[in-house]
C-alpha cells in the first residue's frame, strides 16, 4: 500500500506558523460585568496579548492548540492590573456550537481592583459563526481576526471559581511583526 498520498494530505492539514522571530501583539478594550473588589460593573479595562507561536499540536479533529510564549494582561484606569503568563492558543472549528480561538494565560497575578488572589486560567476567547472558519491557521493581522467578531469575551478566575471577572471586548486588534 503506497502511503504518499494519505501522508501529502496529512502535511496539508498542519496549520501554518508565522515566521520564527515573529511576534504577535493585541490590544483590546473589555467592560466588566461583574463588580470586582473596588471596581463597579461597567468598568473598561486595557488588555493587550503579546506571544510567539511555538508549536501546533492538533488535539482530535475540531481543534489545533498553538503552544505560544506570551503574556495577557489587562489594565484599569487606576492601575491595578491582573496579568499572566500566555500558554497556548486553542482553535477550534465544530459544527456543533461555535468556531472560536481562544487565548489561555496561566500563572496569574495582579491587584485588579484591589483583589489580589487568582485562579488560573485567564482566558480571551473569540468566537466566529459555526462552520465559519476554513482552517486552523492563526490570522497574523486585524483584518484577519474579524472572522473572529460574533463574540468576544474576557475572564479571569478567583480562589473561589464560581467568582469570575467576565467582561466583553471590543476595539481588538492584531499585529504581527
Amino acid at each position: 500500500m503506497n502511503s504518499t498520498p494519505a501522508m501529502l494530505f496529512a502535511f496539508f492539514l498542519i496549520p501554518t506558523l508565522p515566521a520564527a522571530a515573529e511576534i504577535c501583539t493585541a490590544t483590546f478594550t473589555t467592560e466588566t460585568e461583574a463588580d470586582h473588589g473596588n471596581l463597579p460593573s461597567g468598568t473598561t479595562l486595557n488588555g493587550s496579548i503579546s506571544y510567539q507561536p511555538v508549536d501546533p499540536m492538533r488535539m482530535g479533529n475540531e481543534t489545533v492548540s498553538y503552544l505560544v510564549s506570551g503574556t495577557m494582561r489587562v489594565e484599569a484606569a487606576d492601575g491595578s492590573y491582573v496579568a499572566g503568563r500566555l500558554q497556548a492558543i486553542h482553535v477550534t472549528r465544530t459544527p456543533h456550537f461555535a468556531d472560536y480561538a481562544s487565548f489561555d494565560a496561566s500563572d496569574v497575578t495582579g491587584n485588579l481592583g484591589t483583589v489580589e488572589a487568582y485562579e488560573d486560567p485567564m482566558l480571551v476567547t473569540l468566537f466566529a459563526p459555526r462552520g465559519s472558519l476554513t482552517t486552523f491557521d492563526l490570522p497574523r493581522d486585524s483584518a484577519g481576526w474579524q472572522a473572529y467578531s460574533r463574540r468576544r469575551v474576557f475572564q479571569v478566575h478567583t480562589p473561589d471559581t464560581m467568582w469570575t471577572l467576565p467582561g466583553r471586548i471590543s476595539d481588538f486588534s492584531m499585529a504581527c511583526d
